[in-house]
């Protein structure tokens, strides 16, 4: 929300934003001040626009600067605003309210997705008139005139309930399991340094070839950390589909991860997961400039800023009946026990998120070893797998 309040507060008032620099009267308010607030979100609802409208409370238009933040003294709860607007406006109007601090100030947000048109009251109330469609025109409101309000309905005939299906899949596009068997590895010791076994040489030997290897002293702890990650991993992907007739614009989904039994567990985009590595490295392989750039440059994130991770994973607009695929994503708990995920679907024409959530149960044994006992699980792994 706060990138979008950045680039929001930069746009002049227009069909699809209006700013206000103070909060509606709306909890103590009578009929006329709260007719301003229908007003308002009627004329954006009805309004000609390719996306979301938003009215922003807190925001005093600065044009032709960006909109300054003057914050908003009163709260108003989400369902009183839903439950007044639903009991005047036909059709059920979609929408959402929500209240943030911004620049260290209280701010409020009625984001309006773009939906069948038009809205208008079934009986008078305040200043407005019944059976009326009033839009906004570039930044005032106005009357629509019976040939415009025809026009917005046969422009969103095609316009349907939204229909979204998000499905969990394997990296070989199968459904995704809800139980695992793993091991869970802990390492008493910090590995050595590795180091290659080499000949001794005598005095007539011939000079050693230096060339562009050289030896991974970490190889025995990369190696360890590879295992690991490995061992535990739960590696899925995201895949939205739009099953309705409209399309769904600047989709994304966001994951978090709640340990139902006390264990840790950390998520890692599947690209960050650790190569397996080799004893020795060459100084030639070395990642250019441009693939570390192209790993910066993705669309799914985890962020761990906050007391909870969160992944963000965005997928774009979705035509009707197009899917969208996330990267891999890694889900790595550090012993056995249950996984809720938890699941939010956002997008342009959602007032509100989609939740969904999925449960795992991960079980296994928990191994603590010292170096000498992961190179015996090492080779008995190697053993097994051939």
């Amino acid at each position: 929300m706060i990138d979008l309040l950045n680039m929001l507060r930069y746009k002049s008032e227009s069909t699809d934003i209006d700013f206000k620099s103070a909060q509606y009267r709306f909890n103590s308010g009578t009929e006329a001040d709260k007719s301003e607030l229908l007003k308002d979100i009627l004329a954006i609802a009805n309004s000609w626009r390719d996306g979301t409208g938003y009215i922003l409370l807190g925001f005093k238009d600065q044009r032709p600067h960006p909109a300054e933040v003057v914050g908003i003294q009163d709260s108003i709860d989400d369902s009183r605003i839903q439950q007044f607007v639903n009991s005047k406006v036909k059709p059920k109007l979609t929408f959402r309210y929500e209240e943030h601090v911004y620049e260290e100030k209280t701010i409020g947000v009625i984001i309006i997705p773009k939906q069948k048109r038009p809205f208008y009251l079934a009986s008078p109330y305040g200043k407005l008139k019944s059976n009326v469609v009033y839009v906004r025109r570039g930044s005032s409101t106005d009357e629509a005139e019976p040939v415009e309000t025809i026009a917005m309905a046969n422009e969103d005939s095609g316009r349907g309930d939204l229909r979204i299906e998000l499905s969990l899949l394997t990296p070989g596009n199968e459904e995704l399991p809800n139980s695992f068997a793993h091991t869970y590895l802990h390492f008493t010791e910090k590995f050595p340094d590795f180091e290659k076994p080499r000949k001794p040489r005598g005095p007539f030997d011939p000079p050693e070839f230096i060339g562009l290897d050289r030896d991974n002293n970490d190889f025995w702890r990369e190696h360890g950390e590879y295992t690991r990650v490995n061992e535990a991993c739960i590696a899925m992907r995201l895949v939205l589909t739009n099953r309705s007739s409209v399309q769904l614009s600047n989709s994304k989904l966001e994951v978090t991860v709640e340990a139902l039994d006390s264990q840790a567990v950390h998520m890692i985009a599947g690209r960050d997961l650790p190569d397996e590595p080799k004893p020795t490295w060459n100084i030639a392989n070395l990642a250019s400039v441009q693939e570390v750039l192209a790993k910066k440059d993705v669309n799914l994130e985890v962020d761990e800023s906050g007391p909870t991770p969160v992944c963000h994973i965005r997928l774009g607009s979705l035509l009707p009946g197009e899917q969208g695929r996330s990267e891999l994503l890694a889900i790595l708990p550090q012993a056995p026990g249950r996984l809720r995920l938890h699941l939010r679907i956002l997008g342009g024409e959602l007032a509100t998120p989609i939740e969904e959530e999925h449960l795992i149960e991960t079980t296994g044994e928990v191994l603590s070893l010292d170096f000498e006992g992961y190179k015996r699980f090492f080779l008995a792994e190697r053993a097994r797998c051939r």
